[in-house]
């Protein structure tokens, strides 16, 4: 059948409606005879005012027909201009901000007089087929299904990828991994029309560990004190000459004690004070894993603040970060 395309590609989604772009597209692999009155409409350049006498609409898998065209908002008895008119142009606009397909095209498929037949030719958006997420323990999988809420036969969309992905990377991040990485395997499903099948490719990386716990702008409790209230995150053993200089976002180490300091105020004789100036270069944690949970760190971080004001004082800002 000879037909007139008049939209080719709508990402495109071109404000101007212009018979220039309209082009015969054949539909049978043999050559047929080109219709007259379509040649004419083609290369036409007065406007002139047509009635739609009839839709066709091809593509739909899912979707109600009715309210497809409803939402095009064209129906038997329009009246468009060509060229010139913007009635197919709108109808394409309304059609696509519903974000339900991911094609639209239409055709003119019969010229007679003032009436022309009109096809709206659509593509609907792939929906979700089978689903599965790779690189995970299996009770971690079953977790991530859960709070992701995949639902097959729903139709895929850039924010359920993108909220697939932040699921997955925020559930490892609270267990400590901060180098999570996720990779989408996207192709077509045979076991259902229209769908494709999503595999998640999930890369945990290494368990990050902790080094150090410091504190800055505690002047009244020692730190190892503090430490102690933090029953879920713990440093790594250590033994070293050169301790790791890292730099607070909140300030200065208030841990950081010279060596002609801890001589002077005899601190050698105490020993939580010379346990605590040792603690840079020698720390042994028997049964301590170090690994970072950020679950357990909030927790342990109540923990101090509720002790520091056991004590009599109060943590006006109180915050914390891990660099």
């Amino acid at each position: 059948m000879q037909r007139l395309l008049l939209r080719a590609s709508i990402p495109l989604i071109a404000a101007i409606f212009s018979l220039s772009a309209l082009h015969a597209q054949e539909d049978t692999t043999k050559p047929t005879s080109v219709d007259p009155n379509l040649l004419a409409l083609q290369n036409a350049k007065i406007p002139k005012e047509y009635i739609i006498s009839g839709i066709s609409l091809t593509g739909v898998h899912f979707l109600d027909t009715a309210i497809v065209l409803s939402i095009a908002n064209i129906q038997v008895g329009d009246k468009v201009l060509i060229p010139g008119g913007d009635l197919f142009s709108k109808a394409i606009q309304n059609l696509w901000r519903q974000k339900l397909f991911s094609d639209i095209q239409i055709y003119i498929t019969k010229v007679e007089g003032d009436n022309i037949w009109i096809e709206l030719n659509v593509t609907e958006r792939p929906r979700l087929g089978n689903f599965k997420i790779e690189g995970t323990r299996k009770s971690d999988g079953e977790d991530l299904q859960g709070k992701i809420g995949l639902v097959k036969q729903t139709i895929i969309t850039e924010n359920m990828r993108r909220h697939a992905v932040e699921v997955i990377t925020k559930y490892y991040t609270d267990k400590g991994f901060k180098n999570v990485t996720v990779q989408i395997e996207e192709k077509p499903d045979p076991n259902f029309i229209n769908s494709n099948s999503i595999v998640f490719h999930v890369n945990k990386g290494k368990k990050t560990h902790i080094d150090n716990i410091f504190f800055s702008g505690n002047e009244n409790v020692p730190d190892i004190k503090l430490k102690k209230q933090m029953k879920g995150t713990k440093e790594m053993t250590k033994i070293t000459l050169f301790p790791t200089k890292e730099v607070s976002p909140f300030g200065k180490d208030s841990r950081n004690t010279k060596f002609g300091e801890y001589i002077k105020d005899w601190a050698f004789l105490t020993p939580s004070k010379t346990k605590a100036f040792l603690d840079p270069y020698f720390r042994f944690k028997l049964f301590s894993s170090a690994k970072l949970d950020m679950k357990k760190f909030g927790e342990d971080m109540e923990k101090v603040v509720t002790y520091y004001n056991s004590l009599g004082y109060r943590c006006t800002d109180c915050r914390y970060s891990y660099l």
